[in-house]
C-alpha cells in the first residue's frame, strides 16, 4: 500500500461525496481511503458506510466526536499506507493525476512532499488561483535552505492538508495533532519539521478549498487567538532554546514563525472582541520576532516597526485591515 488517504468526516453530507469521488477517480490506485466519521449527527456516516460497500479500498471508522485533531491521529493509526495524505472533508482533489505525480515525486523518499491549493469560494462560484508559487525549490540543496526558499517565496504553510508525509515519520516519533486546538496544522507541523530530514514539492494546484460561511476557519473567536499566541510562543521557545538544531535551520524555523506571528498581528487588529486586549502584552513581548524577516510580508511590517514602534504599527494595521 503507497498511500493512505486519510478524511476527518463530520457533518459535512452536502460536502463529502464530491470530496470522496475526487480520489476514488485518480489514475493512481495503490492507495487506502481511510473515512473517519467524527460523530456526525447527519447523514455522513452512512455516505460513508454506502462506499465502503462498493470499494474494498475504504476503511470507515466509526466514533464519537472528538474534533479534527482526535479524527486525523485516528486515521493514522490505522493506515498502512507508505505515505499519508490528509484531506478535509469539505474538499477536493482537481486533478486525477494527484496521486500519480504525488508517486513519482515520492521515489526518492522525501520525508514531505508539499503542493498547492486554490480557494473556491462557495458564496460566488468562483476559484482564485494560488498566490505563491516555489519553481526552485529542488535547487535548493539543504532541508535549511529548502525551508528559507519557501518561507522567502510565501510558500510555506502548515496545512496538513497541502503535504504528503512518509507514515514512518509519523510513526517513529510519535507525531500527532494536538487535541482541542483552533490552528492544530501549525503545532503539528513544526514538529514534523524537526524530525524531518527532507522535503520536497510538486509545483501545481492539486487542493481545492472550500471557502464556506459556517466553517471553522470562517470566522475567529477568542480561542482561535489564544491558541495561535501559544502556538507561535511555544515555537519561537522551542527553536530557540533546542541545542539540537542546527544554526542553519534554526533561522529559517525562526523565520517561518515570524510569518505565523505576522499573521497573528493581522488577525488581531481585525478581531472585534474587547477581551483580546488581555492579550496586547504577550504579542507586544513577541516583536523580536520582526528580525527573523526572510517573509516579504515580515520585512515590510519589520521596517514599519522600527520606524513607528509598536503601537502605532498596531494602530496602522487596524486601519490597513479596515480599508479592506
Amino acid at each position: 500500500m503507497f498511500f493512505s488517504v486519510i478524511i476527518p468526516v463530520y457533518n459535512v453530507e452536502k460536502y463529502l461525496k464530491e470530496c470522496v469521488d475526487s480520489i476514488l477517480c485518480q489514475t493512481f490506485k495503490d492507495f487506502e481511503l481511510i473515512l473517519v466519521n467524527d460523530g456526525s449527527t447527519d447523514s455522513s456516516g452512512k455516505i460513508c458506510d454506502e462506499y465502503a460497500q462498493k470499494d474494498n479500498r475504504i476503511k470507515v471508522l466509526h466514533k464519537q466526536n472528538g474534533g479534527l485533531s482526535d479524527a486525523r491521529n485516528k486515521g493514522t493509526e490505522i493506515a498502512c499506507g507508505k505515505y499519508v495524505v490528509y484531506i478535509d472533508s469539505d474538499d477536493y482533489v482537481s486533478s486525477h493525476d494527484f496521486l500519480s505525480e504525488l508517486f513519482e515525486k515520492a521515489k526518492n523518499e522525501p520525508d514531505i512532499i508539499v503542493y498547492k491549493f486554490k480557494k473556491y469560494f462557495e458564496d460566488s462560484k468562483s476559484f482564485s488561483k494560488c498566490s505563491y508559487s516555489f519553481p526552485e525549490l529542488e535547487k535548493m540543496s539543504t532541508l535549511a535552505d529548502r525551508i528559507a526558499y519557501l518561507v522567502k517565496k510565501d510558500s510555506f504553510y502548515c496545512s496538513a492538508w497541502s503535504k504528503a508525509i512518509k507514515h514512518s515519520l509519523l510513526r517513529d516519533n510519535h507525531i500527532e495533532f494536538e487535541k482541542g486546538l483552533l490552528g492544530e496544522d501549525q503545532e503539528w507541523y513544526y514538529h514534523l519539521l524537526l524530525k524531518a530530514k527532507s522535503i520536497n514539492g510538486i509545483d501545481k494546484e492539486y487542493i481545492v478549498y472550500r471557502q464556506r460561511a459556517n466553517s471553522i476557519t470562517s470566522s475567529w473567536k477568542k480561542k482561535n487567538l489564544t491558541d495561535c499566541i501559544y502556538i507561535v510562543d511555544k515555537w519561537q521557545k522551542e527553536i530557540l532554546n533546542n541545542t539540537e538544531i542546527s544554526t542553519d535551520y534554526k533561522n529559517p524555523l525562526l523565520c517561518s514563525v515570524a510569518k505565523l506571528y505576522c499573521n497573528l498581528l493581522i488577525a488581531y487588529t481585525s478581531f472585534s472582541d474587547k477581551a483580546k486586549k488581555e492579550h496586547y502584552k504577550k504579542l507586544k513581548s513577541l516583536s523580536f520576532l520582526f528580525k527573523y524577516n526572510l517573509n516579504p510580508r515580515v520585512s515590510l511590517l519589520g521596517k514599519i516597526y522600527k520606524i513607528l514602534g509598536f503601537d502605532l504599527t498596531m494602530l496602522a494595521l487596524k486601519i490597513i485591515c479596515k480599508v479592506r
